[in-house]
């Protein structure tokens, strides 16, 4: 069974992008395989939650979201 968090938060937005043929094949089993474990899952809960598990996992965008988001150091 694969590991992964399906959640309903908030109203979702719409994004168009394009991946390769077979990227978008192997999703497509991602999705099979997450609503066999969740019903309720379609496409874009899927993708929510593989973004979610990587940024959490993202050693590199969190330590630049810490130096974005850091007050500025240097003041008035």
């Amino acid at each position: 069974m694969i590991d992964l968090e399906i959640q309903v938060q908030s109203e979702p937005v719409t994004r168009k992008f394009r991946i390769r043929k077979e990227l978008s094949k192997e999703f497509d089993l991602y999705v099979k395989a997450a609503q066999e474990k969740s019903s309720g899952a379609d496409e874009s809960l899927v993708l929510e939650a593989i973004l979610r598990n990587h940024f959490k996992r993202d050693k590199g965008f969190k330590a630049w979201l810490q130096h974005r988001e850091a007050p500025d150091e240097a003041g008035p």
